[in-house]
């Protein structure tokens, strides 16, 4: 992975793949903001009419009054920001230690409750759930 995009104040090293989505997304973002609010106007130079066409922005209200749901499809914005959460939990996985690691992976993979973590372990639940905050804890730092 050779290019990076910023989240915040942490800067993600991604594939090209993502890099090229995510560039695409913020052109896509200032052209909503900026390009498709302003309608068009040709004026004619024989007759001098004016002709009015609004902006891009008022064919999607239409659409949406056909009853398109537009609001139902995944937004790129959303793919690449789940990718990019993904990317920073694996690096911050590779921090914990192993019987950190399993205790996530028995909580959130596995889904097991922490009373059945506990008594598999033999400790008592309070125990784990020290343990689980704790290494939710060091996971959480990475995402500030």
């Amino acid at each position: 992975m050779s290019k990076e995009i910023k989240i915040g104040k942490l800067s993600v090293p991604v594939s090209e793949e993502i890099y090229k989505e995510y560039y695409k997304m913020k052109r896509r973002e200032r052209y909503l903001e900026e390009d498709i609010k302003v309608g068009s106007s040709k004026i004619d130079p024989e007759t001098g009419k004016v002709t009015y066409k609004p902006s891009k922005e008022d064919s999607i209200e239409r659409l949406m009054d056909k009853g398109h749901d537009l609001a139902a499809e995944e937004l790129i914005e959303d793919v690449i920001v789940d990718k990019a959460m993904l990317l920073i939990l694996q690096e911050a996985m590779k921090e914990l230690d192993r019987q950190e690691k399993a205790l996530i992976n028995d909580l959130f993979y596995k889904e097991l409750t922490v009373r059945e973590v506990a008594s598999r372990e033999n400790i008592s639940h309070v125990a784990v759930m020290k343990r689980r905050d704790k290494i939710l804890g060091k996971l959480r730092k990475y995402f500030l």
